[in-house]
């Protein structure tokens, strides 16, 4: 059995969802990612809404899931709505047999056009329990969230190999940050980079859970920093 973590009542699994009562929140799911690198060149096997919704229907059936919410990035291109991502946005949705919510993430522009289709609307948050999940590229008054956005990880060299893990953090023990569902987003190192996100920007202190086949403790960004 592959070990959760609980905080303040959330849920963080090993599959890269936040389970609250009977709710799972994901994130950053980037559908259509294949779409923009062929167009810029990059032959990439359009693989990954076949591996999401799988996927999603174990998350589902596992944790007894009855609502699901994207915390924004449910797509990827900025600018317009590609083929691959409306097939891509179609069959995700068809295939989730729950409710869903849907967040506006940076990257979903255009994606209330393809949601419309479905009579879903694309909300700039939504409330589950004590928190909102929002997406997190623009700032919040809300003491306690659920967001993604930065696509956290920890990268750590080792011998001339690099392992990654993607991985939750949690900033000042109110604010949980998801890591990214989308199995080609490869994260964005906690330990090297700074943050995009305005909220974690001012955070005092963030925790870091790292994501195997259990979720870890690993502790804070500012030891792991002092000891890698």
């Amino acid at each position: 059995m592959m070990r959760r973590v609980v905080i303040n009542s959330i849920c963080l699994t090993p599959e890269k969802a936040a389970i609250v009562d009977n709710t799972a929140i994901i994130a950053d799911l980037h559908l259509g990612f294949e779409n923009v690198m062929q167009n810029r060149g990059v032959a990439i096997p359009r693989m990954q809404v076949k591996e999401i919704v799988e996927d999603v229907k174990k998350i589902i059936d596992k944790y007894n899931v009855n609502k699901l919410i994207v915390a924004g990035d449910l797509k990827h291109e900025f600018s317009r709505n590609l083929p691959y991502e409306w097939e891509d946005v179609r069959e995700f949705i068809e295939s989730v047999d729950v409710n869903l919510e849907v967040v506006r993430g940076n990257h979903d522009n255009f994606l209330a056009s393809i949601l419309a289709e479905y009579g879903i609307e694309l909300k700039e948050y939504v409330k589950v329990g004590d928190y909102y999940v929002i997406h997190g590229h623009k700032d919040s008054e809300f003491e306690r969230v659920i967001m993604g956005h930065e696509h956290p990880a920890v990268k750590i060299r080792v011998r001339g190999a690099l392992y990654s893990f993607p991985c939750y953090l949690v900033a000042d023990s109110s604010k949980v940050v998801l890591p990214a569902f989308s199995p080609l987003m490869s994260g964005s190192d906690v330990l090297q980079n700074s943050f995009l996100s305005p909220i974690l920007k001012r955070a005092e202190k963030i925790e870091v859970y790292a994501v195997e086949d259990e979720v870890f403790y690993l502790g804070t960004v500012g030891d792991l920093k002092k000891v890698i």
